[in-house]
């Protein structure tokens, strides 16, 4: 595993070689090159470098100036790299995101496989606070977890607005129907937002635990009439889930009214063991969507795969790169940085899983898989450039 076969892998896959000429900024006669820039920002987290000093102590090395293809001293300094970052526009680096999205659909990398058999594309929408600004991030979840876009907003509370602008984009760019299903958490159970996938040939998964829903009500009326009297239309399942290690019950029905919408509503029930105090713990919590002809195990793995973007785009990112710290006081240059970053973790991701892991485990049989160990292996192969 190195980084040349990561560039490699790069280029024929996502062709990178043709972004340069939508990476712009404002400077009239630059002498660092902006897409040197870019290419630099997005392979942090392929390096881990996790603050603007790294960058620069590297962007000094002769393998820094052999790789980016620069003839000055260094390539950039941290402040040089802020201030070209600010200069970006936005329109370009948002289109590669798309081009990306595009090419691992080629791929297949984001075909997902839903315990039933049935396959789709999963949306994932949340909010994210990092390095001071919040932003509502559109990811997709299938064989990789990878960013498509995302739209920045005020403050707390705003979430929603800027989750609808950003799906809408995103509807708009990928066409009718890309996604299945999109994720979220309760608070998109709103009319709108069910309407809003609708509308655009997907469907709107929540996952919620919120119990003064008119809806849940009525569900968890239903369901425990049927523990009494066996009713038509009401499917059940337990099982055990060895990937998370609970025991589980999923209750569920199509053919809720709310709102105006016709909703499948899933009561799930888990039991997990606490290891340090030996107490069975109880958890619940309902799924919500306009989707039907999913079984119980496909509503409580969508549920649970909502969660991706949590734990494989914005904890990933921080371990890596320390994304949540505040990198710059401008809200637009964290904004940039952001997307780029997680432009860089979807290349990475798909490589790794593509080609990457399977290279690592051939070669490095004895250390632990994990992303770290993958950067600073990458940073080794780049020493070996001028070796």
């Amino acid at each position: 595993m190195n980084i040349d076969a990561y560039k490699k892998y790069c280029t024929e896959i996502f062709s990178i070689q043709t972004w340069n000429g939508k990476i712009r900024d404002k400077r009239k006669r630059p002498v660092i090159g902006t897409d040197q820039v870019f290419h630099g920002i997005c392979q942090m987290p392929v390096l881990g470098q996790e603050s603007f000093l790294a960058w620069d102590e590297y962007a000094r090395t002769p393998e820094a100036l052999k790789w980016h293809g620069s003839d000055r001293t260094m390539v950039a300094s941290d402040s040089s790299l802020e201030r070209i970052a600010g200069g970006m526009e936005r329109y370009g680096i948002e289109q590669i995101g798309y081009e990306v999205t595009d090419k691992a659909d080629e791929q297949a990398l984001w075909d997902l496989k839903l315990p039933s058999g049935k396959k789709l594309r999963l949306g994932i929408v949340d909010g994210h606070h990092a390095g001071g600004i919040w932003a509502s991030v559109l990811a997709i979840s299938g064989k990789v977890t990878g960013v498509v876009d995302l739209e920045r907003y005020r403050n707390r509370g705003c979430e929603l607005e800027a989750s609808r602008r950003v799906l809408k984009r995103a509807f708009g760019k990928l066409g009718k129907g890309f996604f299945g299903i999109v994720g979220g958490d309760g608070l998109y159970a709103t009319k709108e937002d069910f309407q809003l996938c609708l509308d655009h040939g997907s469907h709107l998964l929540v996952k919620t635990d919120e119990e003064t829903l008119t809806v849940v009500q009525d569900a968890k009326h239903l369901f425990h009439v049927q523990n009494a009297n066996k009713l038509e239309g009401i499917f059940q399942h337990r099982g055990h889930d060895p990937k998370r290690d609970v025991d589980y019950e999923v209750m569920g029905s199509e053919g809720f009214q709310w709102q105006g919408h016709g909703l499948t509503v899933a009561w799930v029930q888990e039991w997990a063991l606490d290891s340090k105090t030996g107490v069975v713990e109880r958890t619940e919590f309902y799924v919500l969507t306009t989707a039907t002809g999913l079984t119980g195990k496909d509503l409580r793995e969508l549920a649970h795969l909502r969660w991706e973007i949590e734990n494989n785009i914005f904890k990933r990112l921080n371990h890596l790169i320390g994304s949540k710290r505040t990198w710059s006081r401008t809200a637009y240059v964290m904004e940039i940085l952001l997307r780029i970053w997680m432009i860089g973790l979807t290349l990475l991701g798909a490589y790794l899983f593509e080609q990457g892991w399977k290279k690592f485990k051939e070669t490095w049989q004895t250390m632990k898989s994990t992303w770290r160990a993958v950067t600073r292996l990458m940073v080794r192969s780049l020493h070996q450039l001028v070796t």
